[in-house]
């Protein structure tokens, strides 16, 4: 029965029956889903229709609900191809995209904010599909805690943060229309420009205020007040203590407590440590020079290594105070993380300054023995024998003068005997005779 006889049959009843051609608007009901679509009875029951599966998906990610009974109005797509299993193929999506865009155009006149599931990224932002109407969200109109701030400018490490925003709801302000190409530009930041606007009022310098970490980096956390207002907790303002990791002091998604301490030209100062009693106040309540502290190791300098040793407060262990045996290279004594003690050499608590020691708390260890001076013990003679001693010196003395008298004397005699024994010699010439 071809789709013609249908309608001049159906027609001779009385009653009024669509065509059956392209772009034809019907309504229909939902009867079940297939594995390959959605059947509905279309135009009181005047032919079986299919939503194809590749629809079906989009509709249902967008959230449309398909379930039988529902009663909806479709479209034909050309009925000259049919379904495998001879069913027209009907869409929903263009009569919805007519519907859709009506609505955009109203939200955009009335400054509504609508919700959207973006469904693709890229480098410039996120893409969002309202059935077959495209929008866009840039990334400079992300909310603070969904803006993927990156050192460096690292385009790979944006793009993996912006994937993590797929599929999830955004609440946003359509800021620009394309009639023509049917697109929109959405933000984020315009949805909440009311709370910002609030927010900002709110704010004044040594006010506290409640607040999520949204972006971490190498000089500190950014914090989100109230979910629109974005400032700065330097590394300097997040504790007292000296930072090795700020990776270890946050995540984005903490919530964390934060005071205004400076508000100039747009942008707004935070501190966290300010919250806290300052430890180096209470150090000398607790510690004075001679104490023995215990603390973990936590950072290696070329002049030594310092510990973790009250609250906030990392103490100096300057190498020669490291051990008995001299070193440079606190790596060989200690190790990061290990708990050692150590006694306190230096304590000035106005310059922020603590010096330790772990000569004086540990005896030295290993093949290492120090050499000591051998000291022998002498018994304290008595007066007596003090006077036999000098007496005796004295004797020895006038020995020795007599000896070396005696010596003298002999050295002269010998002297003046060969002088005495020591003739002249005459000298002779023998006159040479004249031969007779």
């Amino acid at each position: 029965m071809t789709p013609k006889k249908v309608t001049e049959r159906r027609a001779s009843s009385g009653f009024l029956v669509p065509f059956i051609r392209e772009g034809e608007k019907v309504k229909g009901t939902v009867l079940k889903k297939i594995s390959n679509g959605v059947l509905v009875n279309c135009a009181n029951s005047i032919f079986t229709g299919i939503i194809l599966s590749k629809e079906v998906k989009e509709l249902e990610k967008s959230g449309y609900d398909l379930a039988p009974g529902r009663e909806i109005e479709l479209e034909i797509v050309n009925p000259n191809i049919r379904h495998e299993d001879g069913y027209y193929i009907v869409s929903i999506t263009k009569l919805l995209q007519f519907d859709v865009w009506k609505a955009i155009l109203r939200k955009f006149e009335d400054d509504e904010i609508i919700t959207v599931i973006p469904t693709e990224a890229n480098l410039g932002g996120l893409l969002v599909d309202m059935h077959g109407i495209k929008g866009f969200v840039p990334l400079s109109q992300l909310a603070p805690i969904h803006y993927p701030r990156v050192e460096d400018g690292d385009q790979e490490a944006i793009f993996e943060k912006l994937l993590d925003l797929i599929g999830q709801e955004l609440r946003v302000r359509i800021i620009n229309i394309d009639e023509e190409e049917k697109r929109i530009i959405l933000s984020e930041r315009e949805a909440l420009k009311e709370e910002r606007e609030s927010v900002l009022k709110e704010l004044e310098v040594g006010k506290i205020f409640d607040g999520v970490v949204s972006g971490i980096s190498s000089y500190g956390l950014f914090v989100t007040i109230g979910g629109t207002v974005e400032g700065l907790v330097h590394i300097s303002e997040i504790t007292y203590g000296h930072v090795n990791n700020i990776d270890n002091l946050g995540t984005i998604g903490d919530k964390i407590k934060v005071k205004v301490i400076g508000l100039e030209n747009g942008k707004i100062s935070l501190s966290s440590k300010k919250l806290k009693d300052d430890p180096w106040t209470e150090l000398p309540k607790h510690h004075k020079v001679g104490d023995i502290l215990e603390g973990e190791v936590v950072r290696y300098v070329p002049y030594g290594v310092f510990i973790r040793v009250f609250q906030d407060i990392n103490g100096l262990i300057h190498l020669s105070e490291l051990s008995h045996k001299s070193t440079q290279n606190p790596n060989e004594v200690v190790k990061l993380g290990q708990i050692v003690k150590a006694k306190i050499i230096l304590l000035d608590p106005k310059n922020r300054k603590i010096g330790l020691s772990m000569k004086g708390v540990n005896e030295p260890t290993g093949d290492y023995t120090a050499e000591k001076p051998v000291i022998k013990k002498v018994a304290a003679p008595s007066k007596k024998g003090l006077e036999d001693i000098v007496k005796k010196l004295a004797e020895e003395k006038t020995e020795e003068k007599a000896v070396e008298k005696k010596e003298t004397e002999k050295s002269v005699e010998k002297a003046v005997e060969k002088k005495e024994t020591a003739k002249p010699v005459k000298k002779t010439t023998k006159k040479a005779t004249k031969a007779e």
